[in-house]
């Protein structure tokens, strides 16, 4: 089975490898000229993409949408889609595989009206559902002139829909009407406007069985220029969504409510300060219904909640040739509050119970964030920038059986430091520390209080002499996270991670590209005594990544061209403790796992001028799992291991690859 699907992915590759080859010649034969595509009645896109996630696991997806011109009269635009992931080990195989196709024809009888018909499918075979529908369309557009001057611009259009709809789930199969109406509006208030109010009216309803879909949207826009300093934009909005399934002997109802509505406001101080504001309030409101199916079935309980959300965000900034500053203030609140319906018939003293066990999930979150930046410019080619942030978040439950009420509270500051010297050689410096603190309320969680210490340091430097490139960037931080109750003190950890990237590059001629690039992660994790501020190692993980190769490319008349060849090492290296099981007694020893990925590396791609776009890839890996370890000295209480398991070794070989293809066509003529 295995190799079956080495087999069939190899093939995959080949084939699409060979239409990058071939179909570029093609499609210059049957896609007219550039220069023609403004007269083209038809478009057409294709776009592919297919790869190897893990060892066993695979994805393709696809989409392809086109617009074609019947007649001077008559259009489709249509859209098919498809979305796999597939593991040969799962049974069944394919653990996602989804399908969607859209059609939409319209005739336009004048410059008024216009018919059409949409066709919609959907199924996936995970959830075991298909839907579909059926509406034929009616629209009709024209100009509104307003009462106090003649208005030549504000247009309104109007459509009207209707047909069936099908959907299966759950091993029901439901159809029944389908229909709804659209308008869309510009209005321009009045003649020196120079932005319209857009107006959108939408609303469609499903029948399916004792089953209803419904959905509602109204929303307004309206952005004016109040003088040359300043501008505003008004946003209001309504949603409304009904959505019904199947439960165990009942239908449930979610009915989705929203009211919103967003305010922006940008006024220009001078040529070097402005300030922007954008305020946001939004009103959601969620209920859960249920219906019986039968008189024999249980009924379930109705619940909901409403909640009331608040984003105001303010912004100042100054834009100086030396000096460059911004300070942002944003306030975010999100109250919750959970009710029941009485749907059961309970007793007073039952639904009153019933609804403070409820209530108990009442939240409110309120953030408070402060972020500012301050950039200097003291010469042309340096720069030194101060950025520093302060959040606070605290959650609050009003029910005293809940326990998650804490405050959590950021601070950070960083500075960096760019420099450009002589020579293509540029270097910079970072430097930055944060400081989390994280605090429950109530007694029953204080154990997991704990405060975090992050420092960073960043230095990175590229220097590029003519064909010649090497880029080197670092990252060092260093986290400390001590648990605030003495008791809690065995949970404090040490982290360290160090990361580097290396880059080489040298460019031999136009063509011809040669680069080596080597990742290095080390993430080291110990037990931390604070007091003494002292480690004991607990694990250790480092990682190395090697990749170099050479890159070819080439071009002509119809497009460009590349093939790159290479060779990529990859090594896990994991350190820690373990047992060794002998014929008498465990011993301690220090255990190292490795994993070693390696392989020849091949890309290549091809872009046209004509719109075909082809990049495939292809690592040959070779797996290879196995321990190394020495003894030490006493017991080790922990994970243990025997002789024979310490002696296995795997070795695979995965071809991993990828293709993702691009094609575009245009200028299509009837004949």
């Amino acid at each position: 089975m295995h190799c079956r699907r080495a087999y069939l992915s190899a093939a995959c590759l080949l084939l699409f490898w060979l239409a990058g080859a071939l179909a570029p010649s093609a499609a210059a034969q049957a896609v007219a000229p550039e220069t023609t595509a403004a007269g083209s009645d038809s478009l057409l896109l294709l776009s592919f993409r297919t790869r190897r996630v893990g060892i066993s696991t695979y994805s393709q997806q696809t989409d392809l949408r086109g617009r074609a011109r019947l007649t001077p009269r008559q259009q489709l635009d249509y859209r098919l889609l498809s979305d796999w992931i597939y593991d040969e080990r799962g049974e069944p195989p394919f653990v996602r595989e989804d399908y969607g196709a859209n059609l939409l024809h319209t005739v336009a009888l004048n410059p008024r009206w216009q018919v059409g018909q949409l066709l919609h499918y959907e199924q996936s075979r995970t959830n075991a559902t298909r839907t579909g529908a059926w509406l034929a369309r009616l629209g009709y557009e024209h100009r509104l002139r307003l009462a106090q001057v003649l208005d030549t611009l504000s247009t309104a259009r109007y459509v009207l829909f209707g047909g069936g709809a099908y959907d299966a789930r759950n091993g029901r199969r439901d159809a029944g009407p389908s229909y709804g109406l659209e308008v869309t509006t510009l209005i321009y208030p009045s003649r020196q406007a120079r932005q319209p109010v857009a107006v959108r009216l939408f609303g469609t309803r499903s029948q399916l069985g004792p089953r209803i879909w419904q959905r509602t949207l109204a929303e307004g826009y309206y952005e004016r220029t109040l003088d040359e300093y300043s501008s505003g934009s008004l946003r209001l909005g309504y949603r409304s969504n009904r959505a019904e399934d199947y439960v165990p002997g009942n239908v449930q109802r979610i009915q989705s409510d929203t009211i919103s509505t967003q305010l922006s406001w940008l006024y220009q101080l001078g040529d070097k300060v402005s300030f922007r504001s954008d305020n946001l309030l939004a009103l959601p409101r969620r209920a859960f219904g249920y219906r019986q199916l039968s008189a024999e079935s249980d009924t379930v309980q109705n619940l909901g909640y409403r909640q009331q959300e608040l984003d105001t965000r303010q912004e100042v900034r100054v834009q100086g040739k030396k000096l460059q500053f911004m300070l942002l203030f944003n306030y975010r609140e999100r109250n919750r509050n959970y009710s029941l319906d009485n749907n059961r018939n309970l007793s007073e003293s039952r639904f009153r119970a019933a609804t403070e066990r409820e209530q108990i999930k009442d939240i409110s979150e309120k953030t408070t964030l402060w972020q500012s930046e301050l950039t200097w410019l003291p010469v042309a080619r340096h720069s030194l920038t101060l950025l520093g942030s302060a959040q606070l978040l605290r959650v609050d439950t009003p029910s005293k059986d809940n326990t998650q009420d804490r405050d959590e509270a950021q601070h950070s500051l960083r500075l960096v430091w760019v420099g450009r010297w002589a020579g293509a050689f540029r270097t910079s410096l970072a430097a930055g520390a944060e400081y989390r603190q994280f605090v429950f309320i109530r007694a029953a969680l204080s154990a997991e209080n704990y405060t975090d210490r992050l420092l960073h340091w960043e230095p990175s430097f590229t220097w590029a002499p003519g064909h010649f490139t090497l880029k080197s960037t670092y990252h060092l931080w260093v986290s400390y996270q001590v648990r605030d109750r003495l008791s809690e003190q065995l949970k404090n950890r040490a982290s360290r991670v160090l990361e580097q990237q290396q880059h080489l590059g040298y460019q031999f001629t136009p063509r011809l590209l040669a680069s080596l690039d080597y990742v290095r992660r080390e993430n080291r994790i110990g037990l931390l005594n604070w007091p003494e501020f002292k480690e004991s190692p607990l694990d250790t993980t480092i990682t190395h990544d090697l990749a170099a190769g050479l890159r070819h490319s080439w071009s002509g008349v119809r497009g460009a061209s590349s093939l790159r060849l290479g060779y990529r090492f990859l090594e896990q290296r994991t350190h820690g403790r373990a047992a060794l099981i002998g014929p008498s007694a465990t011993t301690l020893i220090f255990l190292r796992s490795l994993t070693r990925q390696q392989g020849p590396d091949v890309a290549y791609e091809r872009r046209t001028t004509t719109g075909f776009t082809l990049v495939a890839s292809l690592w040959l890996q070779q797996l290879r799992t196995f321990y190394r370890y020495s003894e030490g000295q006493g017991t080790y209480v922990g994970t243990s291991y025997t002789p024979e398991d310490l002696q296995r070794e795997t070795k695979n070989l995965y071809p991993y690859f990828e293709v993702a293809l691009n094609w575009r066509l245009r200028g299509l003529r009837r004949s």
